[in-house]
């Protein structure tokens, strides 16, 4: 009976010691793939265009413009610093025209 308790006792130790291990191989920042932050993803940058840098030329950077679309009219944008200078981004860009996604269909 002794010798079946000290089994015991050592079975527990040995799994407790494995799951241990197995939390600590697990630990954040490992080889695990992250989500891709927002925006940031494989696809190139689009530039924006002139306009917008027209747009904020003598504004501060949070300044808020109208600027118009050719799909949605005027909307709100507002003036963001980038590499080339301040530009307007729309609060809400415009949606891709009708029957045009974001985003390809998944490849099969």
């Amino acid at each position: 009976m002794k010798t079946l308790l000290s089994l015991a006792r050592a079975s527990i130790f040995i799994a407790a010691l494995g799951a241990s291990l197995f939390v600590y191989a697990q630990a954040p920042g490992g080889d695990q793939k992250k989500p891709p932050e927002a925006g940031k993803d494989d696809r190139p940058r689009r530039e924006p265009p002139p306009q917008a840098y027209e747009d904020c030329k003598g504004k501060k950077e949070g300044a808020v413009v109208q600027i118009t679309t050719p799909r949605e009219g005027k909307i709100s944008a507002t003036c963001t610093t980038s590499s080339k200078g301040l530009f307007a981004r729309p609060e809400h860009p415009p949606h891709p025209p009708e029957g045009k996604t974001k985003n390809p269909p998944p490849k099969k």
